[in-house]
């Protein structure tokens, strides 16, 4: 068993140490936010599947504190989930990590290879400043009382615990052998079998790759909506049909390739950009993310013109209706999703009704109902924002009024006399 010290017990911390604990370790989670100590004690429900059971069932193993020496003391470890948000020039802002370094470095004096492993999503070449910032400022030498190593997550919230458990490859960059060893060791309850799914890299290397693959990730979400747009002008197009043809090459793969609205929330869009900010201070050409977040950016107009062409098949006054205003299910974030988007074009201009089974945790000053019959009967132009099976609850009520319905992931299917779907990458 491993003792391990978790700071950050946000979106990603909180359930990664509870996955920590349920795999035999013996976890400390700290955050300055004293609520969350309440929330795990009472185990508030909470909208990422799995975190209850975890937090249950890991009562003797898992230990909120905030004496952040002693839990030093008593670890071998320490793993930094802190945000990073982004700046203006779309770098992640490193000060809430110094903050943290701060807070632990001046206990490690007596520690021999103590593990500080960052998780949190940093910008190429932080990890080597972090390591310079801790042996000038608390004299302690890399490979002696420290090791640090970056081992980013790829994860999405609403299914944090089934890509931390199940992923494609973990990240692990250190820049010293045996930094590899010590993630190895952690990751080897974990993974079992699987360990091969460990990328062993250098910090910088390391750190490349991670806003790199979500990169790739968001060029082919934008080939597909370059794809979908074809269906707008020609006759007789499934888009989806041409999609699964380029998948089946094993070139290129079917991940990610399929009929879907743009790519928002709080990692594909920042990593882009940070990607993008790379490559230019480096004096390199940084044509292909820039080009992902214009396709990106695109798409919100596309997807109000077809307002524009189909509003006129409605006699009565409009009423939009935003069938999911989060980013995806089982969270309730809303960073630039196509919900979030819509409702802000058209705030001012059309009353709109939001239906989502989570609220959202941004407070805007609209009509939102977590009853879908409700919404169907209010809304009379309908946007279907994400994949939810909750949405599909559509096809089986009956219309009250003429209806046009605009799916942006291919996901409804109904036909009814008095209601217009048109489905985004679908001739008509």
């Amino acid at each position: 068993m491993k003792k391990i010290f978790c700071i950050g017990l946000g979106k990603l911390g909180l359930i990664f140490s509870h996955i920590l604990a349920n795999n035999g370790n013996k976890v400390f989670g700290f955050d300055n936010n004293l609520k969350i100590e309440d929330n795990i004690k009472k185990n508030t429900k909470n909208d990422e599947p799995k975190l209850n059971f975890l937090i249950k069932k890991n009562k003797k193993r898992f230990t909120f504190t905030n004496k952040i020496k002693e839990a030093i003391e008593q670890t071998n470890c320490t793993f930094i989930i802190v945000p990073t948000p982004s700046k203006k020039n779309n770098e992640f802002d490193n000060k809430y990590i110094i903050n943290t370094l701060d807070n632990i470095c001046s206990y490690l004096k007596n520690k021999k290879k103590y593990l500080i492993n960052i998780t949190s999503t940093v910008n190429p070449g932080s990890c080597d400043y972090f390591i310079k910032y801790i042996e000038n400022k608390f004299k302690l030498r890399h490979g002696k009382q420290f090791i640090l190593t970056y081992n980013p997550h790829l994860i999405a919230l609403g299914s944090i615990y089934k890509n931390v458990i199940n992923p494609d490859l973990v990240i692990a960059g250190s820049n010293l052998s045996e930094g590899h060893k010590i993630l190895e060791r952690i990751y080897k309850n974990i993974y079992k079998k699987k360990i091969d799914k460990l990328k062993f890299l250098s910090l910088k290397e390391a750190e490349i790759a991670k806003i790199a693959i979500n990169s790739y990730v968001t060029m082919k979400i934008s080939f597909t909506n370059t794809i979908s747009q074809i269906a707008d002008v020609e006759n007789n197009i499934n888009v989806s049909n041409i999609l699964n043809a380029i998948g089946a090459d094993k070139r290129i793969g079917n991940k990610y390739l399929e009929l879907g609205a743009l790519f928002s929330g709080p990692c594909f869009p920042r990593d882009n950009l940070n990607f993008t900010h790379y490559l230019k201070k480096n004096k390199l050409k940084s044509y292909i993310p820039e080009s992902i977040d214009n396709t990106n950016n695109a798409q919100i107009k596309r997807y109000v013109s077809f307002f524009s062409k189909y509003k006129k098949y409605l006699n009565k006054k409009i009423t939009i209706g935003i069938c999911g205003l989060n980013y995806k299910e089982n969270t309730n974030l809303a960073e630039k999703s196509p919900g979030e988007q819509l409702f802000k074009y058209y705030k001012k201009k059309y009353p709109i009704i939001i239906y989502d089974d989570i609220k959202t945790i941004t407070n805007y000053r609209f009509a939102y109902t977590d009853n879908i019959k409700k919404f169907f009967n209010k809304a009379n132009f309908i946007f279907i924002c994400y994949k939810n099976k909750k949405f599909k609850k559509i096809e089986k009520l009956k219309p009250n009024n003429k209806k046009i319905i605009i799916d942006l992931w291919n996901y409804i299917n109904l036909k009814k006399n008095n209601i217009i779907l048109k489905k985004i990458g679908i001739s008509n």
